[in-house]
């Protein structure tokens, strides 16, 4: 704070944020210090006697970041209160910003044509998504970390985001792909860290619904009505004429509805304020199936079904207590469930509930004390309570059966074949009265009885080329994610320059899954099976059912120092992490199925006992008492527990500013992260299958992963609102999750791979990003990547399959799946009046594909048989999106009409190709001409042949209004 007139520093100045209870005083040189403000925009009061009183609007606070507002006092001569106001202009250099990241507030993704946070993460510099993962710099889905308001919530298990957030909740969605502070730990490639809104002293609030549509023609998206054969006249064959519907020019609806608000709780006063949020989808989905079969193999009645279906209901609340200037409570919880009741699978097309259903809820619980101790120094207590469910069946019923007739056929007395009812008593005798004959008959489905489970060989196409007309998936899946978090951060300032932070964190979870595979039921004290088919719940000791209960710990510390000098920022950091899996592995590797020693003596005997050296009656002792044994005694000395894996993590990020206007910055780090649990406790009692056969099993002893990480970049302010932040970095990822060579065990053919720290990765690349701040009623932003992600195997697994394969181990780089060479996004808001135009445009260049060739051009027994992997590139990618918003205020509430159109141009750009042809149109392998008429085929050929899973989702328009406080 200064003196306009002389320019001198001005001591004993008032600096206080509005609405809030934080404020300072500026100190002898004149500067103040803040701290502990939440994200968010606010505006700054300074006052002193004999000056005007100054009020800075718009002032953004970010998390992490120092934001400087430097400001000048005039001498008052006028009467006393006289006010000057200015806007703050939103910074484009951070000057201490060591590492790169990206910030968007609440103000730009309301002005977005944006529904989801993933929408406004795969939009920033670095960010590569396929499907539903998000990939950061070249790193595996499982590498980013997840967090909110302060704590982690990432789901475990598989990686990705545990917990829902929605749009209209996000303070502040910052994306920090650099190298990050040593506060941050379990990831590898970056942070998500989101801040959710809280209640302040004035009541606001809005409801919001839209109503959208897919509006499309393309033919890709069609589905068959009829396929009638008819004779050709002139070469006697066989011709199909096919008559398709095309759902996408009817209503596909897309139903949304949500609420917010927030403000102080009557009657208590503005010490306790809330924020509630809340909201309902449906979206129908682009892709569809008919239902000319059910899963039990009787006729459908031929409607259209929506095979990629989305419903999620979410809800929000947050309750702040200021019990008092230096004492900040907040209590915040989500819930939040969704369905799909199929999910597209092209086998299925025309049996379309034959494809399992997915569910899913959560809930997260984060109580939140902020204490003040000092004007310099305060700490920050945090407990979380995460727990995520998901399941998957076709039926929730797993014994669930239909009914069956019995068709008799004709015997040698010429009498002619009818059917029986087993329901019906007369029916049931006379079936007795056949079998005891020994006539022929075959049991079918009533096809007026419930559906329910069949055998699983029904699950097959009833000729070549020909989509499936019965059978479901046989599997059910059910899982849970839960942990507890306690976390205690303490910050001080400690002077001008340094700003220390340390904290610790512990971390408990509890994994539960349980997975089977329906099998044939059998008769009592028999392997043969019981007919008609009737579902079974496999043993817990085969392969066909997988269960366990799993609960892993952490505990974590830091410290780390932000020292800001005039000249140079600094951040350096270390962090100390501790991770128990709490589990097992196998004494020996070549004996780990603690379940075969009493369930087959012979394989034991055989196979097992030779390596004991025991013989005669000391063998016939160790396999009596041996047999005596339950699971859990004989895993107690078959298997031994892991050690607990610690690491130390050094974090240095260094800003130089070059101008007023520039800054240079340079970060290094190293970053561990444990793989994603699914991969330490995949079939955790290593159970092997006496029929043969490969499998995997996981490994509770792997390593943490290790990610060594530089960056250099610039940061520059070209003209009064244009800026541009360009950033060179490179990532060498060891110890990456892959499989092990297959192992060898005591039963004939029966090898398994375990997952093990082996692969290998490396990224390196440059991100761009153009900023144009809101001035001349329009803003804008480009963000560019380019990256070159190489490694030995994209996927864990990969190495497995190889294996089997017979293939050599992989020694040289390959591109990933994932290796987008170029990304281009940008965006464009317009604000002219009451009106918001808004532009999203997207350009991503093709990833790999490992091609094939077609049958017929590989001769010779030296002819190449295959192409070296992910060897081409697929189509490249390109989208615009588009919002139009009307405002119209009325006294107090402003109502506003909207338009948001998702792929303007309805681009129809390839996802996934046949490597023969490098396109989802065709391939060379399928002629339909060549291949004759079968009356057995369900469908066309050509329709066989169409993929629309393989094609960018097509335009969508949605028409909406909200009504906000």
């Amino acid at each position: 704070v200064t003196d306009r007139a002389s320019g001198e520093p001005l001591p004993g100045a008032n600096v206080i944020i509005d609405g809030t209870s934080l404020g300072a005083a500026s100190d002898l040189s004149g500067t103040y210090i803040i701290l502990n403000i939440p994200p968010g925009v606010y505006t700054l009061n300074v006052s002193m006697m004999g000056f005007k009183e100054l009020i800075v609007e718009k002032v953004r606070v970010s998390i992490d970041l120092t934001t400087t507002i430097n400001v000048i006092l005039d001498e008052t001569v006028l009467e006393a209160g006289e006010t000057v106001t200015i806007v703050a202009e939103r910074p484009l250099v951070k000057m201490d910003m060591t590492s790169s990241l990206s910030a968007v507030g609440a103000e730009e993704i309301e002005a977005l044509p944006v529904t989801e946070v993933s929408d406004v993460l795969e939009l920033q510099a670095g960010i590569i998504k396929t499907g539903n993962d998000l990939h950061i710099r070249g790193g595996r889905a499982g590498e980013v970390a997840y967090w909110v308001d302060g704590v982690a919530t990432t789901d475990v298990f598989g990686g990705g985001m545990g917990v829902r957030v929605e749009n209209s909740a996000v303070e502040e969605l910052q994306v920090i792909s650099g190298t990050f502070n040593a506060e941050y730990g379990q990831a590898m490639s970056g942070i998500i860290n989101i801040i959710t809104k809280e209640g302040r002293s004035n009541y606001n609030g809005q409801i919001k619904t839209y109503v959208g549509d897919y509006i499309s023609n393309g033919d890709e998206f069609s589905v068959l009505k009829s396929v009638t054969p008819t004779t050709d006249a002139q070469t006697g064959s066989v011709v199909l004429q096919d008559q398709k519907e095309y759902p996408l020019k009817d209503f596909n609806p897309n139903y949304n509805a949500e609420f917010s608000l927030s403000g102080p709780v009557p009657i208590i006063g503005n010490k306790l304020t809330f924020f509630a949020n809340g909201r309902y989808l449906f979206d129908e989905g682009h892709l569809y199936g008919r239902e000319w079969f059910t899963p039990v193999g009787t006729t459908g009645d031929s409607s259209l079904v929506p095979m990629n279906p989305y419903k999620r209901y979410s809800t929000q609340g947050k309750l702040t207590w200021a019990a008092n200037p230096n004492m900040k409570l907040s209590y915040n919880v989500f819930w939040n469930k969704w369905d799909q009741d199929r999910f597209y699978s092209q086998n299925y097309k025309y049996t379309p509930d034959g494809v399992p259903e997915r569910h899913g809820t959560g809930t997260t619980h984060i109580l939140s004390l902020n204490h003040v101790l000092s004007p310099s120094t305060f700490y920050e207590l945090r407990v979380n309570r995460l727990y995520n469910e998901f399941k998957q069946y076709v039926f929730e019923d797993p014994l669930v059966k239909p009914d069956y007739l019995v068709w008799v056929y004709p015997d040698t007395a010429g009498q002619s074949g009818f059917q029986l009812d087993l329901d019906d008593p007369d029916d049931a005798q006379e079936f007795e009265n056949i079998k005891a004959a020994r006539r022929q008959f075959d049991y079918i489905v009533d096809p007026d009885g419930p559906l329910g489970y069949v055998h699983p060989d029904s699950a097959t196409a009833p000729a070549s080329y020909s989509f499936f007309s019965a059978g479901m998936d046989m599997d059910h899946y059910y899982r849970s994610t839960a942990y507890w978090v306690g976390k205690l951060d303490l910050s001080s300032q400690v002077n001008k320059v340094h700003q220390i932070k340390s904290g610790v964190e512990v971390r408990s979870h509890e994994l539960i899954l349980n997975q089977y595979t329906l099998r044939p039921k059998t008769k009592e004290g028999s392997s043969e099976a019981i007919v008609p088919f009737e579902p079974a719940i496999p043993d817990i000791s085969t392969t066909y059912h997988s269960e366990y209960n799993r609960k892993p710990r952490e505990f974590s510390a830091y410290v780390q120092d932000k020292i800001e000098l005039d000249d140079i920022i600094i951040n350096a950091g270390l962090r100390f992490d501790y991770f128990d899996a709490n589990s097992n592995i196998p004494v020996d590797p070549s004996d780990p199925n603690i379940y075969y020693p009493y369930k087959n003596e012979n394989i034991y005997k055989n196979y097992v006992a030779p390596r004991t050296q025991l013989s005669g009656q000391d063998l016939a002792d160790y396999l009596a008492t041996f047999t005596k044994y339950t699971p859990e005694e004989r895993r107690a000395f078959m298997q031994k527990k892991v050690d607990a894996k610690t690491q130390l993590s050094p974090r240095l990020g260094i800003a130089y500013p070059i101008t007023d206007r520039g800054v240079i910055h340079f970060s290094y780090g190293y970053f561990f992260q444990i793989p994603e649990f699914q991969y330490l406790y995949d079939n955790p009692d290593f159970k092997l299958s006496p029929q043969g056969g490969d499998a995997i099993f996981g490994n509770a002893n792997l390593n943490p992963q290790k990610t060594i990480q530089y960056e250099i970049g610039l940061q520059q302010q070209l003209t009064n609102d244009i800026g541009i932040d360009a950033t060179l970095f490179y990532r060498d990822v060891r110890d990456w999750v892959g499989t092990s060579p297959l192992i060898s065990t005591p039963i004939p053919s029966v090898r398994y791979s375990q997952y093990e720290n082996k692969d290998y990765m490396n990224v390196r690349g440059i991100t761009v990003k153009l900023e144009k701040r809101q001035s001349n009623n329009f803003s804008a932003r480009l963000d560019y990547s380019f990256q070159i992600i190489e490694g030995t195997y994209s996927n864990p697994n990969d190495a497995f399959n190889a294996y089997q394969a017979q293939e050599e181990p992989r020694l040289n780089l390959l591109p990933l799946d994932w290796d987008q060479n170029h990304t281009l996004n940008g965006s464009v808001v317009l604000r002219v009046s009451k009106w918001i135009f808004s532009l999203i445009g997207r350009y991503w260049s093709g990833r790999p594909y490992t091609p094939d060739i077609a049958r017929g051009e590989t001769v010779g027994g030296a002819a190449l048989i295959g192409l070296r992997e992910n060897s081409e590139r697929l189509p490249d990618q390109k989208s615009v999106d588009l919002l139009i918003n009307r405002q119209f205020p009325v006294g107090r509430f402003d109502f506003n009409f909207f338009i948001n159109v998702y792929n303007v141009f309805d681009q129809r750009d390839e996802v996934n190709v046949y490597g023969d042809s490098g396109t989802a149109r065709y391939t060379t392998q399928i002629n339909p001409s060549t291949i004759s008429y079968n009356s057995n085929r369900i469908g066309t050929i050509q329709d066989f042949v169409n993929q629309p899973g393989w094609y960018t989702t097509p335009r969508q328009v949605q028409v909406g209004m909200a009504i906000g406080f």
